[in-house]
């Protein structure tokens, strides 16, 4: 069970979509038309996120459940071990965490909102996941790249109120230092500075081949999986080569 962890709109979609493609795996999203009260969380500023805080975490909370759940049973069922999650129950609690210390998340609600993420992480514990991940992959960026990526992917709700670069800011800041101080499971760091995985085929292969190295390493990718998967690649990489020297 993979993790793809960072802050919004630093490119954990984008990465997720391709790892998979390339382990032939599945891949689990983050679907916003599915939690529809999103967009009245932005709305009003800080005062529409301490109204509804709550309320959204706990969708949040249950649409992550319910996703643990299916790969769990792919795991479990299908042989399915390499499932890729570009949001999670420990990505949801630290976006809880930041409305809490903001003081937009009240002290009773965000104890019962750490309560229930608890009892659905050792209600799952039971089956082959201990409730940590195999690997974190987390995707390092600087603040104004996070804010340029949030403008480009031109979401209305999330960049109509000038106001949201402070609540941007302290979401960035509270990924930072869960990743300065998180020790529980291996957790593989991108420098978005340094890889363009999107835009980039060589970039895009670099990446993957750090992953899934660690996979190696981590006991949850054999020596031989990897070497396919990397002639596999390296086929349809030349494919995308030879398409853009004959488009110029």
């Amino acid at each position: 069970m993979i993790y793809c962890n960072a802050p919004i709109g630093v490119g954990k979609t984008s990465l997720v979509k391709i790892l998979t493609k390339d382990l032939g795996t599945k891949g689990f999203y983050e679907d916003v038309e599915n939690i529809p009260m999103l967009k009245e969380f932005y709305s009003d500023g800080n005062k529409s996120r301490n109204d509804l805080s709550f309320a959204l975490q706990i969708a949040f909370l249950n649409y992550r459940f319910k996703q643990l759940k299916e790969g769990l049973y792919l795991a479990e069922h299908e042989g399915m071990v390499n499932t890729v999650y570009d949001s999670s129950l420990l990505s949801d609690s630290l976006m809880a965490f930041n409305l809490y210390k903001r003081g937009e998340f009240p002290q009773t609600m965000f104890d019962l909102y750490i309560e229930l993420n608890q009892n659905m992480i050792s209600d799952v514990a039971a089956h082959p996941f201990n409730g940590i991940p195999d690997l974190i992959i987390y995707l390092d960026a600087p603040f104004e790249v996070m804010l340029d990526h949030i403008r480009l992917r031109g979401r209305e709700m999330e960049t109509e109120d000038p106001k949201l670069v402070d609540y941007y800011k302290s979401v960035w800041e509270t990924y930072s230092h869960w990743y300065q101080g998180y020790s529980q499971s291996s957790v593989l760091r991108i420098d978005m500075r340094k890889y363009d995985f999107v835009n980039s085929i060589e970039d895009r292969n670099a990446v993957l081949n750090l992953i899934e190295q660690r996979l190696v390493e981590l006991g949850k990718l054999s020596k031989s999986e990897f070497e396919q998967i990397k002639a596999e690649r390296a086929e349809k990489f030349g494919e995308y080569d030879a398409e853009a020297k004959d488009a110029a």
